[in-house]
């Protein structure tokens, strides 16, 4: 038969052997764990990416729209100071004239 000694050194060795596969399955799950957590932050991360490159694309947009609102701004203004200071913009207009305006505009 086995003497004490033996049944010790067995049970000791059957301790470890279920500790160790305790371990193992802790550190298995905690890996799976952690493998979900970044898949999840890398489709966090694409995510954002993409909302950032399409902030960039909105702000260029908009950077192009005012940059063209200041040209027809700009553009107006001109038009607006050749129209004051071109002579005879006091004058009368053509009776055909006056006529077409009073029927499109409803002036009396």
């Amino acid at each position: 038969m086995i003497g004490r000694l033996q049944q010790a050194v067995l049970l000791v060795a059957l301790a470890a052997t279920i500790a160790l596969g305790a371990w193992g399955w802790w550190q298995g799950h905690r890996l799976a764990s952690a493998r979900d957590q970044i898949a999840a932050l890398r489709l966090s991360l694409a995510a954002e990416k993409a909302a950032r490159a399409q902030a960039e694309q909105s702000a260029a947009v908009h950077r192009a729209y005012l940059t063209r609102a200041e040209a027809d701004a700009a553009s107006l203004r001109a038009t607006l100071t050749d129209l004051q200071s071109m002579e005879g913009r006091d004058a009368p207009l053509d009776p055909v004239l006056a006529a077409t305006a009073q029927r499109l505009y409803g002036q009396h």
